[in-house]
């Protein structure tokens, strides 16, 4: 029951309070429903990938440096790595957002059962993310198995993150 000193003297009715509900709840659905659609919006949403917006560069692509000087890779010689799974890395969304564009170069051992190990960055350019996400990448790389008791150590790769693509050089 209603107190009778309140301060709003139309609430004190049954149809009145029934009224606000049958008009306040459709009001508050359509209103959430309508932000909910804002939200998905990626133009309105500052949370949304921004890869899925074209890639603008706003830096030129850094000079890749010598890989041989950079990292060598002299040890990883013997058996040919055939690759079972060996996915590029994601352009990182924060570099994309910013228009930027480097490079990594990634040092790894691959064992007897052609999985990757030790992976590691030797060097990159601008570093950050875009190290984070070559590393991730070649720690998930799959190899058919090598001979038995063979293994690679030291080998390297270089990859490019440039106008919103990347590429194996």
């Amino acid at each position: 029951m209603l107190n009778r000193h309140c301060a709003l003297p139309f609430l004190r009715s049954r149809h009145t309070v029934r009224a606000m509900r049958l008009i306040l709840i459709p009001t508050l659905l359509a209103l959430s429903l309508s932000l909910a659609a804002c939200g998905s919006s990626p133009e309105l949403n500052p949370l949304a990938d921004p890869r899925l917006q074209p890639f603008i560069a706003t830096s030129d692509m850094p000079v890749p440096p010598n890989v041989e000087r950079a990292a060598s890779s002299d040890q990883c010689a013997g058996e040919p790595l055939r690759a079972i799974d060996a996915s590029l890395p994601a352009y990182p969304a924060r570099g994309w957002s910013r228009g930027l564009q480097g490079w990594s170069i990634v040092q790894f051992d691959v064992i007897q059962a052609g999985e990757t190990e030790n992976v590691s960055v030797a060097r990159g350019v601008p570093g950050g993310s875009f190290d984070r996400e070559a590393r991730r990448a070649v720690e998930d790389w799959r190899f058919a198995p090598l001979s038995e008791g063979a293994n690679l150590y030291g080998c390297v790769v270089l990859f490019e993150f440039t106008q919103g693509e990347v590429r194996i050089r």
